[in-house]
């Protein structure tokens, strides 16, 4: 057994690891703790009264989650999990390291921009020591780099959706592409646990609100992961996104919007199924649907939540001159800890589904 631990593990996503980690077969849950050392109150809890659902694992009989100490986690955990706020884990990370832990899967943004300019001009409260060698934990994306990180930079949800959705584009050829429009939609798990104004249910139900009409941190992700993978359109990458909150608790949806260049094939169709089940035919979390496949209409988040899954679907908009692309996935999942896991699995040579077999729940 590979004994790990959670830091973090107060929020959604750090009480998704607590649970994906329990029944593990091959990792030990062995450490959990909030945020940071200072973070009151001083006094461990319990994991049931942090995560009333979680009070019969197995694993936790007599785990507590008190302050982060460095020393005490890396003397405990071969791995540990950061599900914490940028700040702390640009601090945490390098300091688990230096003390011996094998492996960091940090769940915030503070290393998944390689480039310090990017980086700053996007999370400029975000101080990180340089150079930072981090892999970015998209498994469709880097699986190979994956397998020897010492530190994986968990992709944010809303960039995994959008990645799965535009990467098979990569490998289409002889087609002309102009921009690209990203339209995000998500719940209200993808704030975090902490209390605000705009996440009061009497302000949060019933929204279709957008929060981040331009500007949202996740395109500068996207951005890097395409052009590494050699996506253009005419000018370089030209590429934005919106993002709206929906009343919904967990799950995302992303439609990608890709204007095709008239010279390019015209108004005959391109078969996209094809090439999408190509693309994603060995991954065992990216699941290729037919948008009338059963009594949902798919891509739906609610087909997804409580799995590692990603469905996506592709269509040629011939009247138009574009492609709609379209993903869905469970925010606290794919888009948190169970795509964490996976990129863990990978790491120690296991198999990508360990821990995370589990099939959606429906109805939710």
């Amino acid at each position: 057994m590979i004994p790990v631990g959670v830091v973090g593990a107060s929020g959604f996503a750090g009480g998704e690891l607590l649970r994906l980690l329990a029944g593990h077969p091959e990792f030990a849950l062995r450490y959990a703790s909030r945020s940071g050392a200072a973070e009151s109150p001083t006094v461990a809890r319990p994991v049931s009264a942090l995560h009333p659902h979680l009070g019969h694992g197995k694993d936790w009989r007599s785990l507590t989650v008190g302050p982060t100490r460095v020393e005490e986690a890396a003397e405990r955990c071969a791995a540990v999990f950061l599900a914490t706020p940028a700040e702390v884990s640009a601090e945490l990370a390098p300091a688990l390291l230096a003390a011996g832990v094998e492996v960091v899967v940090d769940l915030s943004p503070a290393f998944r921009l390689h480039h310090p300019a990017v980086h700053r001009r996007w999370y400029p409260k975000v101080s990180r020591t340089e150079p930072v060698e981090a892999v970015y934990g998209l498994p469709e994306l880097n699986r190979a780099a994956i397998g020897t990180a010492r530190l994986i930079a968990a992709p944010g949800c809303l960039a995994t959706a959008a990645i799965l959705s535009l990467l098979p584009l990569c490998e289409l050829s002889g087609v002309g592409l102009s921009s690209i429009t990203i339209d995000g939609k998500t719940g209200s798990t993808g704030s975090g646990n902490t209390v605000r104004e705009t996440g009061l249910h009497a302000v949060r139900s019933g929204v279709v609100s957008p929060y981040a009409p331009v500007g949202h941190r996740h395109t500068a992700e996207i951005r890097q992961a395409l052009r590494g993978r050699g996506l253009r359109t005419t000018d370089g990458l030209r590429l934005g996104m919106s993002v709206y909150s929906v009343d919904l608790v967990r799950g995302l949806s992303v439609a990608a919007y890709v204007m095709v260049e008239r010279d390019g094939p015209g108004r005959r169709r391109l078969d996209l199924d094809e090439l999408y089940a190509e693309v994603y035919r060995d991954e065992p979390f990216v699941r290729v649907r037919d948008w009338r496949d059963g009594r949902v209409p798919m891509p739906d988040p609610k087909v997804t939540v409580g799995s590692n899954y990603c469905d996506v679907a592709a269509f040629h908009d011939t009247d138009a001159d574009r492609f709609v692309l379209i993903a869905a996935l469970d925010n606290l999942i794919k888009g948190a800890a169970g795509q964490a896991v996976q990129a863990c699995n990978i790491r120690y040579g296991l198999a990508d589904e360990l821990g995370l077999a589990a099939l959606p729940l429906f109805p939710v």
